[in-house]
């Protein structure tokens, strides 16, 4: 028994990102300015806890981090070999 009903999933509740249009679209819309809120992953949580105030400067801090366990990595690697 089928009652027709349908229902549009929210894409941000399932992991997906949301969209954003550009003002010059011939739709309009608005576009959200960068911000913790909407970006993704580790920089947004960097920017989130004021770690690190633009996006650049959180992926600059994470490529320090990856610099930093490679370093890590060889040192322990050769300790024991």
């Amino acid at each position: 028994m089928s009652s027709g009903v349908e229902f549009d999933e929210d894409k941000i509740s399932y992991g997906g990102r949301p969209r954003y249009t550009n003002m010059s679209s011939p739709a309009g819309g608005g576009y959200s300015p960068i911000s913790a809120g909407n970006q993704p992953g580790m920089v947004g949580w960097l920017m989130r806890k004021n770690i690190a105030k633009t996006p650049g400067a959180a992926q600059g801090i994470l490529i320090g981090l990856v610099v930093c366990n490679i370093i890590i990595t060889y040192i322990v690697i050769n300790y024991f070999i």
